[in-house]
């Protein structure tokens, strides 16, 4: 005797619709999972990195004499070649003009 294989059976008849509703049908619905998922994360205070909170306490110009930029905001290694330029294109025009 062989046994009969179980098989599917709806439960109860439940109306099917003919498409499945698309992404923006389902964030217009305030219920639906989708919409209640992208609230949450919306509400949801994202927690800002080490390098920012400490940024947010400081002052700009000690942030800049502590990043070794001696309290100018534009500093580093170009704009100090750029500051020597012009101050050569500088001493050329006065000699040029004397």
């Amino acid at each position: 005797m062989s046994r009969g294989k179980k098989q599917r059976t709806l439960g109860s008849l439940m109306t099917v619709l003919e498409r499945a509703p698309r992404k923006q049908e389902r964030l217009a619905d305030p219920t639906s999972k989708e919409s209640r998922r992208k609230k949450s994360q919306e509400l949801r205070k994202k927690p800002k990195a080490v390098h920012a909170r400490v940024r947010a306490t400081q002052s700009a110009t000690e942030r800049d004499t502590n990043a070794g930029r001696k309290g100018t905001r534009h500093g580093g290694p170009l704009a100090n070649k750029i500051r020597q330029l012009n101050a050569v294109q500088r001493e050329r025009a006065r000699n040029a003009g004397e």
